[in-house]
């Protein structure tokens, strides 16, 4: 017989013992539990665009990066939303100089996910101050000049960004 038809051998009790230990063809593998590499930091409400409902999000940052995040925890309302982090950097890309802001902006952070977590993130953002209500048009938002996600987020988690370090350097006077 060649190696390709080789009958397999039926496991019976008399020979169960003769069978390498490593042989586990049977046993399904139990899944590694994912480790979320976002630690949150901050929890917080706020109401959706509508109104309609409260929304619970969280702040969180990366153990390895340190760069902040944002997901969507809770809705008081019968929304679905998908509760994945989206990055800080991923948000201000999206705000940074906007004029025209919808919920359709924020779609890009969660491809293929529920449309409605875009509208829950706008609604955090505005609460946040990163986003405002344009004056000509209510239904669109524009990004706070000199606002990112992390200064805003800081703000409400009650804490000050680090000023950058001055140099121990003094100015001469003029004489």
């Amino acid at each position: 017989m060649s190696e390709t038809n080789t009958p397999i051998e039926e496991i019976t009790t008399e020979n169960a013992s003769e069978m390498p230990a490593d042989n586990h063809a049977d046993t399904p593998e139990e899944p590694t539990p994912e480790i979320d590499p976002v630690e949150e930091q901050f929890t917080g409400d706020c109401p959706s665009i509508s109104g309609r409902s409260i929304l619970t999000y969280a702040i969180g940052r990366h153990k390895d990066t340190g760069e902040l995040h944002l997901r969507i925890v809770e809705n008081s309302g019968k929304g679905m939303w998908f509760p994945g982090w989206a990055s800080a950097k991923n948000i201000d890309a999206i705000v940074k100089g906007a004029t025209e802001l919808t919920a359709k902006s924020f779609h890009s952070l969660h491809p293929g996910k529920s449309i409605n977590t875009g509208g829950f993130v706008m609604a955090v953002l505005r609460d946040l101050g990163l986003i405002r209500a344009n004056e000509e048009n209510t239904r669109l938002h524009e990004h706070v000049p000199a606002t990112t996600f992390e200064k805003v987020a800081m703000a409400r988690m009650g804490q000050v960004m680090e000023a950058p370090a001055k140099s121990g350097k003094r100015k001469g006077k003029a004489v």
